[in-house]
């Protein structure tokens, strides 16, 4: 028997046969592969389906400007560069996407990909939605008990102190279960509360965006506009104008 040679035994592999296959057997998992230019060259079915596509080959060559808003688009492509520039992994990281009807809780991995050059030729990546259903609170139904409570009560001032008495539970038992639960702060998850409210508010009603953050639980319309800028991308009034300018293309 010959010695092990894990380099000539991946050489010699025909491509698409680890990853793809692999992740299309991972429902929430959806994969894909770019390009230095930021071009979709792989995926799995459900990346491509997430983006309204039915099969893999009809993304290969496009890019996110191509499926999602320009504000958006140029978030991704600028996490992109930055991988692609410095060869640092992007990983576990979570955001709010908002598409035509809400928000969307998405955790983003991004690593390099190395030519045999040595050099930097793209990325692989791979985003999944963070389910909020009550089988996720399952080992922890203290956790459902908070994040009730923070939707009854996001347009007021909340503590973590507040949280924690919702449960019968420490602060500091508040702020590892968030962590371990959806990967980021108590504080982040209301934030992300008031955010889907003022969207909501956004896209279905005439009110100022004064009284929207005001309604909100946002200090003021400054606050609610500099969340949006750091976890959208976008303004509260662009967020407004985009939204009717997609329900319009719809018809």
């Amino acid at each position: 028997m010959s010695p092990a040679d894990p380099v000539a035994f991946f050489s010699s592999l025909r491509p698409g046969q680890l990853l793809e296959d692999l992740f299309n057997a991972i429902p929430e998992a959806h994969y894909f592969v770019k390009d230095r230019e930021s071009r979709f060259m792989s995926a799995n079915e459900h990346f491509a389906f997430m983006l309204g596509e039915s099969s893999v080959n009809d993304i290969i060559g496009k890019t996110d400007f191509d499926y999602s808003a320009g504000f958006l688009a140029e978030a991704f492509v600028a996490d992109d560069r930055k991988v692609m520039e410095t060869g640092i992994p992007i990983l576990n990281k979570v955001e709010l996407v908002p598409n035509e009807s809400s928000l969307d809780w998405l955790k983003t991995s991004k690593t390099p990909l190395y030519g045999n050059n040595g050099g930097i030729i793209g990325l692989a990546g791979i985003t999944c939605s963070i389910s909020d259903s009550e089988s996720l609170y399952h080992d922890h139904p203290e956790m459902l008990k908070i994040v009730n409570y923070v939707r009854r009560q996001f347009r007021n001032r909340i503590t973590i102190s507040d949280m924690a008495e919702a449960a019968s539970i420490s602060a500091s038992t508040v702020e590892r279960l968030f962590r371990r639960t959806f990967g980021i702060t108590p504080f982040m998850f209301l934030l992300r509360t008031r955010l889907n409210a003022a969207c909501e508010m956004l896209r279905l009603d005439s009110e100022s965006l004064s009284e929207i953050a005001q309604v909100c639980g946002f200090n003021d319309q400054t606050s609610m506009t500099r969340a949006f800028r750091t976890e959208l991308k976008i303004t509260p009034l662009r967020y407004r104008h985009w939204y009717r300018d997609e329900v319009a293309a719809m018809r």
